[in-house]
């Protein structure tokens, strides 16, 4: 099982991010204005509303046209949700906290 579903297990409903074009570099067709590697790139100044050198509704066009960018936004969006909601004094549950750093050691340990 791949770190992104492994991670959307974890959160819940968020959808997992699919692989752009199996690595062959190619863009949604609907995306015309900005590439999936430039709008992946910028997500989380997106998130931020801390965009540099492209405007929020270019990357906002990408992600509400390109279904396979889209679910990684959802997916930044409700991991966002569930930290924000852990600094409001909800605690996440000891047993969250564990998996994800295992999950994120994992990964570490892939990419070497």
């Amino acid at each position: 099982m791949s770190f992104f579903n492994r991670l959307k297990r974890l959160l819940g409903n968020a959808e997992a991010p699919t692989p752009h074009s199996e690595g062959k570099g190619e863009d949604c067709v609907a995306c015309r204005d900005l590439s999936c590697m430039e709008a992946m790139a910028k997500v989380q100044e997106y998130l931020d509303g801390e965009l540099d050198g492209v405007s929020h509704g270019e990357v906002a066009h990408h992600f509400d046209v390109c279904q396979r960018c889209y679910p990684h936004l959802r997916l930044e969006e409700r991991f966002r949700e569930v930290l924000h909601r852990s600094q409001a004094g909800e605690s996440c549950p000891e047993a969250l906290k564990e998996q994800v750093l295992r999950l994120l050691a994992a990964e570490a340990g892939k990419r070497g």
